[in-house]
């Protein structure tokens, strides 16, 4: 009679965790593994942390400035304690709901109540805005109808969703074309950086279902929106580098990724680009699924069916422009959302980061789903968003742009295309002691911040059990 052992035991050097990929989802797997107590190394093929969340320098401006705005929730409980762990929580301003529609000049609708009303009552009072919408009469009833059948399709969670688009599905339900034009077809945008005629109505659902059961799950915050007060890079990558090099973990930048290494059919260590192998405990896979491709196709793991679906996940862009002018715009929100214009959101980022009485103020202003523009020649992107803000704000026409900086990405997010639900790996894979974890694996949220933390929460909890799970010696019956 043979007995079994963990796959790490007690009183053995503190197990060895090897993470690839130094994104959010890498970092904040890194992060809860050294917080268990595990021995972590983590490599990153870039030169920097950070993946699709990272910060730079521009001439002339002090600090550092990010890849474009990124808007966090109240709802987002696992990049919260994120940044708890970290201790990088002081960063964040909390706001209201950004629910700002800018339809012309001195024109904003909010859904925030009256402002003589105290917060708790304008949090109660803010949503009948949605049952109400500021839409012609005619459509109203229709728009109530709309809302009515979005709460039931959140309820039943009706996977045939998948097979169809949000345009087609709206078209299917009646959704007035004044409601999709004032709110939801930018609303499906935001959330899931894609146009409607694109997207899976499921993926959709999904995430309507993930606000509103943080919501009625007690958190009174859930809708309400979070700004960095400070860079990306300080919020998220130079805490987190910190806390893995306090608690003894190594970092590698400029280490690609190659293959796994396998021993009797779990993993050994990993190999990077070079031969270099580090042999390791277990393996945490936190890459885009193009980057896992690339490995798919230069290495063994490619073998293994499992992985298929990664290969037919497509990227969706962003594409946003800096603009530094010599006078403030008026702006009554710190984000607005525009109509009519190229340029979809306004975001007041000098005002997010305490700025508003510097010599020169900086707003981020950003298309999501950038199809026809991700493509466009700087000069002629920064044309269309100048000209988007002297629509909106007439003030912006006496203004002077000190500075412009473009940031196109074309592959910000993932594209949930009807189908891709499908195609999201669990973060357990076949392969004893290989995991994965990014924004795109089984979590049920859209392509955000808060999936990839998520995913992370949910891979080392994985890999916590896989270390401690018996395992029969090799050769034992």
């Amino acid at each position: 009679m043979s007995s079994s052992l963990s796959h790490h035991s007690e009183g053995a050097a503190a197990a060895h965790v090897v993470v690839a990929g130094g994104g959010l989802a890498g970092l904040a797997s890194a992060v809860w593994l050294a917080e268990r107590g595990h021995r972590v190394t983590l490599v990153e093929k870039a030169g920097r942390l950070g993946g699709r969340t990272f910060s730079f320098e521009v001439p002339g401006v002090e600090g550092l400035v990010d890849n474009g705005q990124h808007l966090f929730a109240g709802c987002y409980d696992a990049l919260l304690s994120y940044v708890r762990t970290i201790g990088s929580a002081e960063g964040l301003r909390w706001d209201a709901p950004p629910l700002a529609i800018r339809t012309g000049p001195g024109e904003l609708r909010t859904g925030s109540g009256p402002a003589w009303l105290p917060s708790w009552a304008r949090r109660v009072v803010g949503p009948a805005w949605l049952a109400w919408p500021p839409i012609p009469l005619r459509d109203r009833p229709a728009a109530l109808r709309t809302w009515a059948r979005l709460a039931l399709a959140v309820a039943r969670q009706d996977e045939r969703l998948d097979e169809l688009t949000v345009d087609r599905w709206f078209r299917t339900i009646g959704v007035p074309a004044s409601l999709r034009a004032l709110t939801l077809d930018q609303f499906v945008i935001g959330l899931l950086n894609e146009q409607p005629d694109r997207v899976s109505a499921f993926t959709f659902v999904q995430a309507l279902r993930f606000i509103s059961g943080r919501a009625l799950a007690g958190n009174p915050r859930a809708g309400d929106a979070i700004w960095p007060r400070v860079s990306l890079h300080e919020l998220f990558v130079a805490p987190a580098e910190r806390y893995l090099r306090a608690r003894g973990g190594e970092i590698h930048t400029g280490a690609k990724l190659a293959d796994v290494v396998l021993r009797d059919g779990r993993v050994h260590g990993v190999e990077l680009a070079g031969g270099r192998v580090i042999d390791c405990d277990a393996a945490v896979l936190a890459l885009t699924p193009w980057a896992l491709a690339t490995v798919l196709d230069r290495g063994g793991l490619g073998a293994h069916d499992f992985f298929t679906p990664v290969r037919k996940i497509e990227a969706a862009p962003i594409s946003s422009v800096y603009l530094w002018l010599d006078r403030p715009l008026r702006m009554r929100r710190l984000a607005e959302n525009l109509r009519g214009t190229t340029i979809e959101w306004v975001f007041d980022t000098g005002g997010m980061h305490g700025a508003a009485d510097a010599a020169e103020h900086c707003y981020s202003l950003a298309v999501s789903a950038s199809w026809n523009v991700v493509h466009q020649r700087n000069a002629e992107f920064i044309d269309a968003a100048i000209e988007s803000l002297h629509r909106h704000y007439p003030e912006s026409r006496s203004a002077r742009v000190v500075r412009s900086k473009v940031i196109h990405q074309p592959a910000a997010t993932f594209s949930a295309q009807p189908g891709f639900e499908s195609l999201r790996l669990p973060h357990v894979t076949p392969i004893p002691g290989l995991f994965l974890a990014g924004d795109w694996t089984r979590t049920g949220l859209p392509s955000t911040m808060e999936s990839a933390a998520d995913s992370a929460r949910r891979a080392t909890g994985a890999v916590a059990d896989y270390l401690a799970a018996p395992v029969a010696p090799a050769g034992s019956r």
